[in-house]
């Protein structure tokens, strides 16, 4: 018996079964996945099409798998992964009306998949399509050969704006194959910088994007945002500040073509000083003082979970980090999900989280376990490093701030005191504003590589991006 829908997932099965081609951007939480199977249900029943093709990121795979088996066990599944010529063999011999495979077999696998595409009516849709943004990268170019031949093109993301306006000329380019409806790259970049907010591309977006949030579509409970700055203890205060020191002494003595060479990678540079500030042993070896961040969090833990019933998820980026805090937290039987962890296990960690009361913290990374996971147990969130990344920070607020969210949501940002992560806290917010501006829900923020000398020690004496970039 299928699911019984709310009224913006029939909105969205009909948005998608009726245009064909179209960006269903539902926030996280909303039944995106419920949504594209309705959709196919339709189709599959009216002989519109024959096949779904679905290729996302390799850690939703499974969760694929078992959103069919829970909404629509009456479709034979398959996934195209493994060696060379297993995915061959799939996308060559299977008869399973649902095909699952990654963005990395589509990127490997072109000519297998425009075959498997051509040899029927097919529906494709890219989950996370905000993963084949890039005009340039080898994900996109794929889809934008494969996605002519297919009979329904369905992006779904949560988050299709990550970084700049670009991000929806390419994934509108794969939906609308050939037709350049925003015109060329250039001239729409160019429109971009006259017009931020996109006007003069309004009507193309409303056409081709149906754009729900949960504040328009469900009652869930309010979310608080709590900043924590934490004074870094004197030994690691000092190695940031050498570290800091030294980065601006080195670009100051550059050359122009030197600090080129240098903009280009400037982000991996700030990285490291992220990494002094959340925890030094990531970068320098037998380090053996407790970071700042990790002893206040052990305190906020503690002070949480002295209430039955609570739960925490604790986000960071950084494997060293994970494993620490997994470590640190065991008391409280953490439980984690991150790069280490292999796929086919995910999905019972997070049960296991979400249904065993013993199981009161979950560790994770944002890359791994941002999407594909509901996590709505937890009513409170920490951000024991956070990244310039917008679409990892958006989404990873979304595992508990979802449907089946009873209670208040509090999301705690450790930051570590008087360094560069002010700057990121920052452009996230500028990020998610202007997200909801091109989406119809200000200006984006520059690429850091695009900051002069002077800009760039500025950001790192004030942690402030320059305001004349703004």
């Amino acid at each position: 018996m299928p699911v019984e829908l709310m009224q913006h997932q029939r909105d969205g099965s009909a948005f998608l079964a009726d245009a064909r081609n179209g960006l269903l951007a539902f926030e996280q939480g909303l039944g995106k996945t419920l949504v594209s199977i309705d959709a196919f249900r339709t189709v599959f029943k009216a002989t519109r099409a024959d096949r779904l093709l679905i290729i996302c990121p390799n850690s939703l795979k499974r969760n694929w798998v078992a959103e069919f088996e829970k909404f629509a066990p009456e479709f034979e599944v398959a996934i195209a992964e493994g060696l060379p010529r297993q995915r061959k063999s799939v996308f060559l011999s299977s008869r399973a009306p649902v095909v699952i495979t990654s963005y990395e077999t589509a990127r490997s696998e072109v000519t297998a998949l425009l075959a498997f595409v051509q040899r029927q009516k097919t529906a494709l849709v890219l989950d996370e399509s905000h993963a084949a943004k890039n005009w340039k990268s080898l994900t996109s170019a794929a889809a934008r050969q494969i996605a002519p031949h297919c009979a329904f093109r369905w992006l779904l993301s949560g988050t299709p704006v990550t970084n700049s306006p670009s991000d929806l000329f390419t994934q509108i380019e794969i939906l609308a194959p050939g037709e350049r409806l925003l015109g060329s790259q250039e001239t729409f970049l160019a429109r971009m910088e006259e017009d931020p907010k996109a006007g003069f591309a309004k009507p193309i977006f409303d056409k081709m994007i149906l754009r729900r949030t949960k504040e328009d579509c469900l009652d869930l409970p309010e979310k608080t945002f709590v900043d924590i700055r934490v004074e870094l203890p004197r030994w690691q205060r000092k190695l940031y500040d050498d570290m800091r020191h030294e980065m601006i002494c080195e670009i100051q003595a550059m050359t122009g073509e030197q600090y080129k060479v240098f903009a280009s990678t400037a982000l991996a540079q700030l990285t490291r000083l992220i990494q002094i500030a959340s925890n030094p042993a990531l970068l320098v070896e037998g380090m053996e003082g407790v970071p700042g961040k990790f002893e206040v969090l052990d305190g906020i833990a503690a002070d949480i979970l002295s209430v039955p019933g609570r739960k925490i998820i604790v986000w960071s980026n950084y494997v060293k980090s994970v494993e620490s805090l997994l470590d640190r937290l065991g008391k409280f039987g953490a439980v984690a999900i991150y790069g280490g962890t292999p796929n086919n296990e995910r999905q019972a960690i997070a049960g296991q989280f979400q249904n065993d009361p013993a199981t009161r913290i979950m560790v994770a990374n944002p890359a791994a376990a941002g999407t594909g996971f509901t996590l709505t147990s937890a009513a409170y969130t920490i951000y024991e490093t956070l990244s310039w990344r917008y679409d990892h920070y958006a989404q990873s607020q979304d595992r508990n701030h979802r449907i089946g969210q009873t209670n208040p949501v509090t999301y705690l940002r450790l930051l570590a005191a008087d360094t560069i992560e002010d700057a990121i806290v920052r452009a996230l917010d500028r990020k998610s504003a202007m997200a909801r501006s091109l989406l119809g829900d200000r200006d984006d923020e520059p690429a850091v590589s695009k900051l002069t000398k002077e800009e760039m020690c500025e950001l790192l004496l004030s942690n402030k991006v320059p305001e004349r970039n703004h």
